[in-house]
């Protein structure tokens, strides 16, 4: 009888309880915002490997899907008594899947890294003849035009003083007369300057091999990942049954199968989208005789891996080394690069990912904008299907709570206030 006496003033004794260290938590977060933001990249340092892993461990999933049941239809009639032959065709599938995905890459960096090399050697053995080349563009253009060469000159002036007040400043036109001023010049500028760069090529030799170490410990991330893949599942469904009612967990694991199968069939299928893009670059840019065929067709090809303006982005930096070399093959090039993206947007992506995402283009732009601000190259790659994800979460939910009402699900009986829905319905 007491304890039914005191139960509600306990309840929301506890319920104010946690509102009050809610509001203190909060609070806390919100005054060393900086504190935390560096303990979550600390922390996302520190795991950078398994992301890594949980990346490729997601990549490697549709191959070796495939090849396991390749595998089991071609052994479908040996050692049948056998009791861990699943077992083992499970794991040699992981490990041709690993196998398959090294080829690639090498076979892409075997193809792509000589002539991406050359086509930059190139390029910068060429660029003093590009500047010569504009710097008697630039003197013709204010000989013809003296309006816009008395204009522009002032800044030119202040620029030029500029410069050669750096220079003079940092020592570089200096009088090497006097033996003491040179040494004296390469003990306070040269050696500071070559500990710099010394300094620089240490960090970058140091970046590569914890990259090399990252990668590493992915791969054994991602084959531990995917051997142990369905007891990972089983383990999560377990935890969201024990939190939640049935019909909320039910909801989520669908949800779940949902989210995999969007963000699934949109990554894969934009890369290979890409990889299409980018040969049809560069067999198009070699029968075009554009400059820097390979060095073309990859820019292109990366950058399409981010929608709607990928093919733009990538498209600006090729046009500027055409436009050095000729400034009609540069006209050529936009030309072709606007027929690409309408074959890529109108024919060849929907073909290849289909309505895997089902937002409207007013959506993508948002996500890409969105996530893109938020995390840069990554965010407007996956931007798009994380936002979709949220799209079919929301728009489940919404039908859920108009199929409680009795309401109508079809967006178009929302268009126009003509009549109330309750009357549409009867």
């Amino acid at each position: 009888m007491r304890q039914r006496k005191f139960g509600p003033y306990l309840a929301a004794g506890v319920t104010a309880f946690a509102v009050i260290a809610a509001a203190i938590l909060m609070f806390f977060a919100i005054y060393h915002i900086s504190a935390i933001k560096a303990l979550l990249d600390t922390l996302a340092y520190i795991l950078r490997p398994i992301f890594y892993g949980l990346v490729l461990a997601f990549l490697l999933l549709p191959v070796q899907r495939h090849i396991y049941d390749f595998l089991r239809e071609w052994l479908k009639g040996m050692w049948v008594n056998w009791p861990r032959k699943d077992g083992m065709l499970y794991f040699i599938s992981i490990l041709l899947s690993l196998v398959f995905a090294v080829l690639v890459v090498y076979i892409l960096l075997a193809m792509v890294l000589p002539q991406v090399y050359s086509s930059i050697v190139g390029l910068v053995n060429a660029f003093p003849g590009y500047i010569d080349s504009l710097q008697k563009w630039l003197t013709d253009f204010f000989r013809d035009n003296p309006d816009v060469q008395e204009a522009v000159l002032p800044y030119y002036i202040k620029a030029s003083e500029a410069l050669e007040s750096w220079f003079s400043d940092s020592g570089l036109l200096m009088n090497f007369q006097s033996a003491d001023a040179t040494m004296d010049w390469i003990q306070k500028e040269l050696f500071p300057r070559l500990s710099g760069v010394f300094t620089s090529v240490y960090a970058g030799l140091w970046a590569v091999v914890m990259l090399l170490k990252d990668l590493l410990i992915a791969v054994i991330v991602s084959v531990y990942v995917l051997v142990r893949k369905n007891k990972f599942a089983a383990q999560s469904k377990k935890i969201t049954y024990s939190i939640f009612p049935t019909r909320v967990a039910d909801f989520l694991v669908e949800e779940t199968r949902s989210a995999y199968r969007i963000l699934s069939g949109f990554i894969n299928g934009k890369l290979l989208d890409s990889l299409i893009i980018g040969i049809i670059a560069l067999v198009f840019c070699n029968l075009l005789k554009f400059p820097y065929p390979m060095l073309l067709a990859v820019i292109i090809g990366v950058t399409n891996v981010i929608p709607f303006f990928g093919p733009f982005i990538g498209a600006i930096p090729c046009a500027l080394l055409i436009l050095l070399v000729s400034p009609l093959q540069c006209v050529y090039f936009c030309i072709f690069v606007l027929i690409l993206q309408q074959f890529d947007g109108n024919i060849l992506g929907p073909k290849i990912l289909g309505d895997s995402t089902g937002l409207d283009s007013f959506w993508v732009l948002f996500s890409i904008l969105l996530f893109g601000g938020l995390f840069g190259f990554a965010g407007m790659v996956l931007g798009v299907p994380v936002f979709a994800m949220f799209y079919s979460i929301v728009s489940r939910l919404v039908r859920y709570r108009l199929r409680k009402r009795s309401l109508p699900e079809d967006t178009d009986a929302y268009l126009g206030k003509t009549e109330p829905l309750a009357e549409k319905k009867k």
